[in-house]
Formats: C-alpha cells, structure tokens, sequence
C-alpha cells in the first residue's frame, strides 16, 4: 500500500486495466526520452514458448510499454499465462514469475474435477520443489516460502532417536534449492515440522537474507533441537507458536548475532496462559544478548501472548528504548485471570522500564492506569490503537485477552455504583462505573496533552465519547487523518464542527458494542434508511474529504456529490427537512462495502487481535 501523504487521503489502488491505461497515456503524452526501442530479433529464439505468427509484417509494442503493463501483473496465474504468450513475454516475465516462490503442504488429498491434484505425478508441492532443484529457475527467486501440514510418516522413529525418512527427505531437497537460491532475501518456514540443521546451515550462506519467518511445532514429539547459527544481515525475525515443551529450536544466538535486527515478532502458544503454566524463561530468548550485554537495535517490536515472570533480569535494557518507534502488546502481562495474575503482577511491580520517547506507534488490548501513565512521560506519539476484544469469546490463535473498561465521557454516575456488565480490572478487582468513566478521561487527557501529532486513533468500544469529549479531542489533534470511537448515538449533525476541526480526516468509524441497545437500534433500521440519512448529510462541503465511514459492522464508501438538475420544483417553504426534500438532493454517492475490503485502513485493519505473521 502506498504511504499516504499528509494533506490527501491513500486510495486503493486501482484496477490493473486502469493503471495501465493510465500509464501508458502517460507516456504517450509526455515528451519522449529517445527513440522508441523495439524487442531484438534475437529474443524471438532464446525461449522454447511459440513466437507470434507473423512477426515479420506486425509491429511490436516497444519494451517499455511491455514493461509498465508487466508491473501490474501481481497474480501468479496471470503471469504464467503471459509467459507462455510468446517468446518475448517469456524473456521478460520469467523474472517476474519467480520472484516470490511459496510452497503449500495439505495434510489430505485435495480433488479437483473428481482427480487428486497431481493426478498423473507427484503432488503440486513436490512437483514445485523438484523444479527448483532441477531447473536455472532458482536465480530469480528473492523469496521462499514453505507452509503447511507436512505429513509426517513413522513417528515413532523420533522416540528411538532418528528422524524419519520422509522428513529427512525434506531437509535434504529443501536445502538442495536453497543452495542453488543466490539472490534470497526472505525464508519463511511454515510447516508444522522443523527445519533441521541442514536448513540452517543453507541459510547461512545466504549473505543477501534480510528476512527470516520460523512456525514452531505445536505438537509434544521428541525432536532435535537446533541452535540457529548466526545470521548477521537478518532485519526482520518472525516467530510463532512457540511453546517450550515442543522443542523449539534456541534463538539466542541469533538474537546476538543479528547486529541489523530491527523487526521483531514473537508469537507463544496461547496454551501456556489458557493453563496458568508457568514454562516461559525469557533468558532461554535474551540470556546471551544480556550476558554480552548486546542490545538489540530494536525499531518494531510485537509479542504475543507472552506468559513468563519477571525476574528482574535487565530485560528492559535487551533494546534501545531511544530507537524504538511501533510496539504491538496482545494478550501480554496483563489478565483478568486470576490464574495468571500472580505472574503478571510481576511486571507491573518492576515497572522501573525505560521510556520509548521516540515512540510513533503503540497497539495493544491492555487498558489501565499503567499504560496511561506511560503514555504521559514521552510526546510525539502518532498512532494508537487501543483493540477491544469481543465479549466473552476467545480465539483459536490466540488466547483471552483482558476485558477493557466500559466508561463514558458524558452523564453523571455516582461514585457507588455496581460493577457493570461483570468488568474487572488488570489485578481481578471489579470496576465500577465511575472508575470506567475516569479511566476514559485520563486517556483521554494525556492524548490531548501529550500526543497532539496524534494522526490515526482507535478508542475502545466501551466508551461512550459525548459530543464535547469529541470536539475537544479534535480540536487538540488537528492532524488526525483516521477516528474510531464510540458514542451513544451517531451525531452526524455535529460532526460538522468537528470536521472544522480536522480537516485531513478522511476515514471515521463509529464503534458500537454487539448486543449492545444502540447495536439493536441500528439492525431495526433497513441498510437503505442507513444509506440514506448518510447519503444527505455528507454531501455538504465540510465532508469533502471524507472517504469511508463506519457504523457499528457496518462500511461504507463515499464517492462525489450528485446535484439536483436545474428547474427542479423548489421546496415549498417550512419543508426544507422533510424526508422529500432531502430525497430530492443534493446527495452523496455511497455504496456498502465488505469489511474485507478495507484492511488496508488501519483503524478496521488493526483492529483484531488475532496474529498475523507479516509486519503491517
């Protein structure tokens, strides 16, 4: 995606047909840089792919047009397609086809047209590897990736100390294509066996890779367990499902080694939280960086589900705080478990941490005075996204995350009141209403305070903004470019003056709680009454700039202003706000879109705390 500039909004990019009109327009219009250059003869004959038929009285499109058209293409079918157009479109397409090679393991047979995939030979997967090892091929491959189930036979070989066969057929044809790999930057292992040493040892002869992703086994066989050798150039480090009584392989080597490292994920198995386990040594991780006292220059870092005690070990002083810009928290050292609690306090009662002043981005599902008070020793924070999980549900990649407060900005609660909907705090204690509403108000405080650059920011879903707390938040962060909050019911009329306010707002969400009663007031209406009242309100001028708006599960998209044809019947006087006066215009085009369709947006993107294994 794109990087949005600051004064427009960032669009989809659009379709292929018409960037490639687009460029092509371009560079029939603009001044030429020299003659056109037509494709050499010599092309026609170094590729077994059938040339065209009459290429001696047709004209070929020059290189540079083939080219631009070539950039769009994104889909693999597309490409192997144009590869096989003709001798010329393979010359140039070849690259292009396997630049990012990913390799996909089913743990059962997939029929297609009633035939197994492969029908005739071998699966796709290992009709894929043969092909890397046995052809030139592997020269334009940048990136690999292997994921799935790998179907592993006679396991009971690991208990008498082998490896099985199969596996290690594996290793031996994975590490044969990586040897042949010259140009690799990105490795990602997603298969739910281990690479073994060979693998490693491939990798580290690859002094161009720049990206290494690791899936740890989920599953309690005995297996080799592999120190990962050092990897000096390594920028990003993704690992998942770790769990410590499934053989992981050591990482803190690597993490010593890696003197460029500045992307770091780590993903634990949620099973160690779901049981109050206590099996997680952050030294097993970070020991060699603490004992070599190498810190780790750090930019993003994300953890997962991170289940361990702190015991005052220096883990703060693993990475310069004075580097770090975008940190991502799920599910870690906070729970409203009382299973857990006992580890997690541990953290909160050392909390002597360095503080990030050159932090731009923070997200996570943990709530409470902690964080607040965190948020108030540095400035300059740009984007914050404050996730909520849904009501008593949990995932399957993740486990439960602590309930966020419910509060409110606006109305008078007392200070007695009972704990509402069953909340509890990050130490088990309930919550009540009045605690709720102050924990809104400090976040919202020190945001107004401290964090003025703020530009993207995603409110909680329990709190309930009134229309001062969002006019005065706009009005000290006028640079916010996307909102997500939450209120009792959607004051489309005042957000007129609150668009004064922010003029580069360009995507707003109106969060609204399942079940909640403003959730069953908004399903009671039909999509088309929804459609239509946002349809007259947002055509004014005020919301030019306004390009998505959300309510509740609800996306739309805003396009351009529709006016009345002129000599229309005027609106007899007192009636201007009747439902056929506004039927009569001017309107807004709108049109409802999948939720899907707007991940790219970070206030919908980033709202999920399910774990993804790239960096957005």
């Amino acid at each position: 995606m794109p990087d949005p500039s600051p004064s427009a909004p960032p669009r989809r990019p659009p379709s292929s047909h018409s960037k490639i009109h687009s460029k092509i327009h371009n560079s029939e219009t603009q001044p030429s840089r020299g003659p056109l250059v037509n494709p050499p003869h010599h092309t026609w004959f170094t590729s077994p792919a059938r040339s065209h038929a009459n290429h001696g009285q047709g004209k070929e499109l020059p290189l540079h047009l083939i080219q631009l058209i070539l950039e769009y293409l994104d889909d693999v079918a597309d490409l192997a397609r144009i590869t096989r157009t003709s001798r010329l479109f393979y010359y140039m397409t070849l690259p292009r086809l396997y630049e990012k090679v990913t390799l996909r393991s089913y743990a059962d047979i997939r029929y297609v047209n009633g035939r197994p995939e492969g029908y005739g030979n071998g699966s796709p997967f290992a009709m894929g590897l043969n092909t890397l090892v046995s052809r030139t091929f592997t020269d334009y491959v940048q990136s690999f990736r292997v994921v799935g189930e790998w179907r592993e036979h006679d396991l009971e070989d690991y208990s008498k100390g082998r490896v099985p066969d199969n596996s290690m057929m594996l290793q031996v044809a994975l590490r044969a294509a990586l040897d042949k790999m010259k140009n690799l930057t990105a490795f990602a292992w997603e298969l739910n066996t281990k690479p073994l040493q060979s693998v490693y040892e491939g990798l580290m002869h690859k002094p161009s890779l720049t990206s290494l992703t690791l899936r740890c086994p989920t599953r309690r066989i005995p297996r080799p367990a592999t120190a990962i050798p050092p990897l000096p150039n390594l920028i990003t480090f993704v690992i998942y499902d770790i769990d410590p009584l499934c053989y992981p392989d050591n990482i803190s080597l690597l993490l010593l080694t890696a003197k460029k490292l500045t992307n770091l994920k780590m993903h634990w198995n949620p099973r160690m939280r779901d049981s109050g386990e206590e099996s997680v040594n952050l030294l097993q991780y970070f020991g060699r960086s603490l004992a070599a006292k190498h810190v780790i220059p750090l930019k993003r870092m994300a953890l997962y589900n991170l289940y361990a005690r702190n015991q005052d070990e220096g883990f703060e002083h693993v990475s310069d705080p004075m580097m770090m810009e975008e940190i991502t928290l799920m599910n870690c050292m906070g729970s409203t478990d009382p299973m857990t609690v006992f580890l997690d306090d541990t953290w909160r009662i050392k909390s002597n941490h360095p503080v990030p002043h050159n932090l731009k981005m923070m997200r996570g599902d943990i709530i409470d005075k902690e964080h607040v008070t965190m948020l108030s020793k540095f400035r300059g924070l740009e984007r914050l996204y404050l996730v909520s999980r849904p009501r008593s549900s949990k995932s399957t990649s993740l486990a439960a995350t602590p309930n966020t407060p419910s509060g409110t900005t606006s109305g008078n609660t007392p200070a007695t009141a009972p704990p509402t909907n069953g909340l509890t705090s990050a130490k088990g204690s309930p919550i009540t209403e009045h605690q709720c509403k102050g924990l809104a108000g400090d976040y919202l405080a020190v945001i107004q305070s401290n964090h003025r650059s703020m530009r993207h920011l995603l409110l909680s879903d329990r709190w309930q903004l009134s229309s001062d707390a969002l006019f005065r938040l706009c009005q000290t962060c006028p640079h916010l470019e996307q909102l997500g909050f939450a209120c009792d019911i959607p004051p489309l009329e005042s957000l007129r003056q609150i668009f004064e306010l922010v003029p580069k707002l360009w995507a707003i969400r109106i969060l609204v709680r399942p079940g909640s009663e403003l959730a069953e007031k908004i399903d009671a209406l039909d999509m088309e009454m929804h459609m239509f009242v946002l349809a007259t309100e947002l055509w004014q001028p005020g919301y030019q700039g306004l390009k998505y708006f959300g309510l509740g599960d609800k996306v739309f998209r805003l396009g351009d202003v529709v006016f009345p044809p002129k000599g229309r019947p005027s609106v007899p006087e007192g009636q201007e706000d009747s439902m056929n006066a506004r039927r009569m215009g001017p309107v807004r085009k709108i049109e409802m879109v999948e939720r899907g369709s707007v991940e790219w947006i970070e206030i919908w993107g980033m709202d999920s705390i399910e774990f993804e294994v790239g960096f957005p």
